[in-house]
């Protein structure tokens, strides 16, 4: 057979039993092995037409060329066959059903039954060059391609791996891309290939890395994808995630085509800090680091183990030394000195951190966190912690430890053991709930001044300056009651605003304003203050630098000394207290125009033990010794209440002594009796009482001192001051003195009057009366007479007595109420009297006797009428009468022998004419002397 067979035809149909399915892959692999056998066997084939089963195939076979299309492969190369070699010159060689197409040279040893290939490849967009040797198992392949791609999703077509490892070659990637290389092998009879063969690098240009699909991508302008020993990593130079650096970070994954074995590990590494841009990340993988931080540094590593199978654990270790560093743990934010915070999958623990908050804490803390928990527990160091408002200190502690456990399932909680406290942390405030006072007391300059221990406090913290809180404090010692109770618990709710701080208190009209810079200020409305309950040390009397404001309150400065305040502004200042307000029922004997006085508008202080006030017009002013109970008082226009009983009995007004100036002033005394006056001045002490007093040209004396002598002068009292004093109009005209002293309570003395008349007293009124309607004066002889007189002088008739002159001694037991006139002499116009009268007071008794010596007028014109003067007047020269008097002072009784002098009045007249001549004729001679008489009484 040195001749070879030659096939021309058109068309050739051949029918076969092999039925499996094709590709270009084996087409080509199958080509090549038979390639051998058709060059022995052919010289030339040329076939237009040949059609195996489905397949149709042109073929065109000489020594020097080869061309065969089918339905899988178009086939152009040059032949050359020498020594077992066959080598092919491929003008090209397309594999139809991977539109894939190579150039180059191939080498077929048919001895070594190998072939190699050498050449260039187009595939879709991908140009390279291409390596390639094959045997009878294996297929060894060297890729590159010559220009920058956009992907390198196209090896899809050639190598399927698990999803997540596509993901991370063809998907997390995208830049520009040069393949620098890829080899491998693979294996022709199990038609896969070797995986620990495969190898490949390929750089990408201003590359984004998707670290997971939740997130944005890092951008780095370089990163190197190295595929070798089934582990295809990710280098990243100078990567960026937002503005966060994290270089030397990288993405590696180990077993990338196995899915039970393989495992993403993304390195995160950070120098940046541990930002919203670095949690984010995290958040992605199901991290959720509670801690976030604001500013400062950060050198921190992280290391996420994903598995492919979703039914394994991923597993995360990473450490983050912060540094200087503003945190926020959920939203309550700190500063950090230093802190190490070690990740360990759901673990995270705080060690050697230095922590400080604001102006309020400095703390060491060991913390371990159970992220999948939402939970974390440890130990905390507090070297001080202080919550305070200018100089009130809320909490303070200092070398502080005390367990804590935190829960950040809903809101972040933080329960601090020892203290029994929860602070919430909340995305706008920090919520701090204590139980009990008790606990806190010891650490709490505001608890413990307030002696505040039992009941618990809510605090609401937004920020420094805006702050709330609730309270509930029980067993209280405050100085306030409300109605005689004292105030022991209060329920109260208070607002922080910058620098105000606004307090009320829920189950009282409690109100508290505190104000940086000011004084505190406390109002109280229908509660009682104990003024004497405020002080700091009670020893030194010390008040609180505080305002208060009372509304329809007691005022008690102390046990004894409560006021009734309708309103009032008090300024407590140490040892003093300021103020200003209205008072009601107030304890002074003082009255304006008629009326005792109740409220006053007042301002003044207390200081010591004094208690200095003035009205506003500055008509009253007062200095109240409290200690001593000595009250001086400047009184103008006021009027003073003097009680006589007072004097003896155990009241406050006898227990206080009282030292009064009086200006336009008046003493009004047992209610009904006003000593008028224009100036006087009052003392009262107990068992001491003096008066002196100026009105008009009046002046007035009274002093009782201590062994009960009594002095009592008044001169010169006209009608308007007597009658005022008295209580009743009893006096018109004239003037009136009176001297009197004495021991106990008995006095004696004298009264004057001067041309006075007395009017409105029923005892003389009546009296009058009684003499008008005697018959001694209605008689017909001496009715003419006696109307004339009476009627020309105006001193005697039913309107009052005139008294030119008088005089009275007396006596007056103030104890029994008893007066005793012993002694009564008054000359007046038409009437005279001599004798004496006794009042018993408390049972308005009247008792005395009275000598009456009427007709003056008619006397005096008789007594110079010789005979007629003896006649009708008789020896003594007058007409008189007596008269008792018995009864009370509303219905005095008289007992007079005015009538039978009235009947024998006419007799006794004629029995002068007859019986005594001699008187008759001494009466001729004694005219003169008499007349002389009269002169000198006149006189």
């Amino acid at each position: 057979m040195d001749k070879k067979l030659i096939l021309k035809t058109q068309n050739l149909v051949i029918h076969t039993k092999n039925s499996k399915k094709k590709s270009s892959i084996k087409d080509v692999q199958q080509l090549l092995s038979n390639l051998e056998y058709l060059l022995i066997l052919f010289d030339k084939i040329e076939v237009k037409e040949l059609k195996i089963n489905d397949n149709l195939v042109v073929v065109d076979l000489d020594r020097n060329h080869l061309f065969i299309d089918n339905k899988y492969v178009n086939i152009s190369s040059d032949l050359e066959v020498e020594n077992n070699i066959i080598n092919l010159n491929l003008y090209s060689l397309y594999l139809k059903d991977m539109n894939l197409t190579f150039f180059g040279d191939i080498k077929i040893d048919l001895k070594k039954e190998s072939a190699n290939f050498l050449g260039e490849y187009i595939y879709k967009n991908v140009e390279g060059s291409l390596k390639a040797q094959a045997d009878e198992d294996f297929f060894d392949f060297d890729i590159n391609v010559d220009k920058q791609i956009d992907s390198i999703s196209f090896l899809k077509d050639f190598f399927r791996l698990d999803e997540t490892a596509e993901e991370w070659m063809y998907d997390n990637v995208t830049g520009k891309i040069k393949l620098n290389y890829l080899k491998g092998r693979f294996d022709l009879k199990k038609q896969r290939p070797v995986i620990n063969s495969i190898k490949g690098q390929a750089i990408i240009q201003n590359a984004k890395i998707r670290f997971h699909k939740g997130v944005k991508t890092v951008d780095t302008p370089k990163l190197t994808v190295n595929y070798s020993n089934d582990i295809l990593s990710f280098d990243l130079d100078k990567p960026m995630y937002s503005n966060s650096k994290l270089y030397g970070s990288r993405v590696y994954i180990t077993n990338l085509t196995s899915l039970k074995k393989g495992i993403v590990h993304v390195s995160l590494k950070s120098d940046s800090i541990l930002d919203e841009n670095i949690l984010e990340i995290l958040r992605a993988y199901d991290i959720k680091l509670p801690i976030k931080q604001l500013n400062g540094n950060l050198d921190s590593e992280l290391l996420l183990e994903i598995p492919y199978l979703a039914s394994k654990k991923m597993h995360a270790k990473g450490s983050f030394k912060v540094e200087q560093a503003l945190l926020n743990l959920g939203t309550f934010e700190f500063f950090a000195n230093n802190a190490d915070v070690v990740l360990n999958d759901n673990i995270v623990t705080i060690e050697k951190s230095s922590v400080e908050h604001k102006d309020m804490l400095n703390a060491n803390l060991q913390l371990k966190i159970d992220t999948s928990k939402k939970e974390a527990e440890g130990k905390v160091h507090i070297n001080s912690f202080e919550i305070k408002k200018e100089k009130e200190e809320l909490i303070s502690l200092k070398d502080f430890d005390t367990n804590l456990n935190i829960d950040f399932k809903n809101k972040t909680t933080i329960s601090l053991e020892k203290l029994l406290t929860k602070l919430q942390i909340n995305e706008d405030s920090l919520n701090i709930n204590i139980p009990k006072l008790s606990i806190a007391y010891p650490y709490s300059g505001l608890l413990r001044e307030l002696n505040l221990k039992k009941g618990d406090l809510k605090i609401d913290i937004y920020d420094e300056n805006n702050i709330n809180f609730d309270a509930n404090v029980k067993d209280l010692t405050l100085p306030l009651e409300k109605n005689g109770q004292k105030i022991k618990d209060l329920n109260v709710s208070g607002v922080v605003k910058n620098d105000v701080t606004f307090i009320q208190a829920k189950n009282y009209d409690i109100n508290i304003v505190l104000k940086n810079g000011k004084k505190p200020l406390l109002k109280l409305k229908d509660i009682d203050l104990l003024l004497y309950e405020t002080t700091n040390d009670s020893s030194k009397k010390e008040y609180p630098n505080v305002d208060i404001q009372l509304n329809n309150s007691l005022l008690k400065l102390d046990k004894e000394h409560i006021y009734k305040i309708l309103w009032a502004n008090l300024y407590l200042n140490n040892s003093k207290v300021d103020f200003e307000g209205e008072g009601l029922n107030l304890d002074l004997p003082i009255s304006k125009d008629g009326e005792r006085v109740s409220k006053l508008l007042i301002d003044g202080s207390y200081e010591k033990s004094f208690v200095n006030l003035k009205t506003k017009d500055k008509k009253l002013q007062l200095s109240y010794d409290l200690s001593n109970e000595k009250i001086k008082m400047f009184l103008e226009n006021y009027d003073v209440i003097f009680n006589m009983n007072d004097e003896d009995e155990g009241t406050k007004e006898n227990t206080t002594s009282y030292y009064i100036e009086g200006k336009n002033s008046n003493i009004i005394i047992d209610k009904k009796h006003i000593a008028k006056a224009t100036k006087y001045n009052f003392i009262f002490e107990k068992n001491f009482t003096e008066i002196s007093l100026n009105n008009k040209s009046t002046t007035f004396f009274y002093r009782k001192d201590k062994n009960k002598n009594i002095i009592v002068d008044a001169k010169n009292m006209n009608d308007e001051f007597l009658n005022a004093l008295l209580g009743k109009g009893l006096i018109k005209d004239g003037n009136v003195n009176l001297s009197a002293s004495g021991k106990d309570d008995l006095i004696n003395g004298t009264i004057s009057f001067t041309n006075s008349k007395i009017v409105d007293l029923a005892i003389l009124n009546n009296l009058i009366i009684l003499i008008n309607t005697s018959p001694a004066i209605i008689n017909p002889f001496l009715a003419i007479p006696s109307v004339v007189g009476m009627a020309t002088s105006g001193g005697f008739n039913l309107n009052g007595y005139r008294i030119i002159d008088g005089k009275v001694e007396f006596s007056y037991d103030f104890k029994k109420k008893f007066l005793d006139m012993k002694k009564i002499h008054t000359e007046g116009n038409g009437i005279d009297f001599d004798g004496f009268l006794s009042v018993d007071f408390v049972t308005s008794a009247v008792d005395g006797k009275l000598k009456l010596i009427f007709f003056k007028d008619y006397s005096k014109i008789v007594n110079y009428i010789p005979v007629i003067n003896y006649v009708l007047l008789g020896d003594k020269k007058r007409v008189d009468t007596e008269v008792t008097i018995y009864g009370t002072l509303e219905e005095p009784k008289y007992k007079t022998n005015l009538v039978e002098e009235g009947v024998s009045a006419p007799i006794n007249v004629l029995k002068r004419i007859f019986t005594s001549p001699i008187d008759l004729i001494k009466s001729l001679g004694g005219i003169g002397d008499d007349k002389e008489e009269e002169e000198k009484k006149e006189e």
